[in-house]
């Protein structure tokens, strides 16, 4: 929802930070796999040392360079199909390392399972209706409710606060996070799925009504 009301403001003061990173040479796609690697190798440290705090500051940290390489995609006019679709696919896999490594951590898998399946299936809804022609317009209603931002900066907080946090209503903070999680993105999964139902049927309908073609005589 932030990403989406204030993606022009954010994405100009990314920009400058993706100008002092291409001077370094370093591609778009190079910041992103950089960006994959470190997460990969935080989440499974984190198994080890399994402190919240600092896996959590870690991940907010590490998640910076997912602005970063489409900022220096843009500066540079290195934008490519190739590098959306290696961004999208690997942030898939960043969303589920981290919660897969809060489960193994805390023992809290049936949350963590719910936020998994909630984040994957909140990107799907809206990257199968693209394939299909329905690109989600949101005019006149509400924004996605939580999108990756939103997801990554509750985890972040939740993960640094936990271990300071005594238990609420007999169950640890990180219990808490992790089903909010789960509850905020499968509504916003269905909340993008209606929206992209409803314009499918539009399209459905404006394709019924169209004309077929005239044949030729044989």
């Amino acid at each position: 929802m932030i990403d989406e009301l204030y993606k022009d403001q954010m994405d100009g003061g990314w920009d400058r930070v993706g100008r002092l990173v291409a001077r370094t040479g370093m591609t778009p796609n190079a910041v992103t796999w950089l960006g994959m690697g470190l997460c990969t190798g935080n989440a499974l440290w984190f198994c080890f040392h399994q402190n919240l705090w600092l896996f959590g500051l870690l991940v907010g940290l590490i998640e910076l360079l997912d602005n970063v390489d489409g900022a220096v995609a843009r500066v540079t006019g290195l934008s490519s199909r190739y590098g959306a679709y290696l961004d999208a696919t690997t942030d898939r896999y960043k969303d589920s390392l981290i919660l897969l490594a809060i489960a193994y951590v805390t023992g809290f898998w049936l949350p963590a399972a719910l936020a998994v399946t909630g984040s994957l299936i909140t990107s799907y809804a809206a990257a199968r209706a693209s394939m299909l022609g329905a690109h989600g317009d949101a005019s006149g209603g509400l924004p996605d409710l939580f999108e990756r931002l939103e997801r990554t900066a509750t985890l972040c907080v939740g993960l640094v606060v936990a271990p300071f946090c005594p238990p609420i209503l007999g169950h640890a903070l990180m219990w808490w996070v992790l089903y909010f999680v789960a509850v905020m993105t499968h509504i916003t999964g269905f909340q993008r799925m209606g929206r992209r139902l409803k314009e499918l049927g539009a399209l459905d309908a404006q394709d019924a009504r169209a004309p077929e073609p005239e044949r030729g005589d044989d």
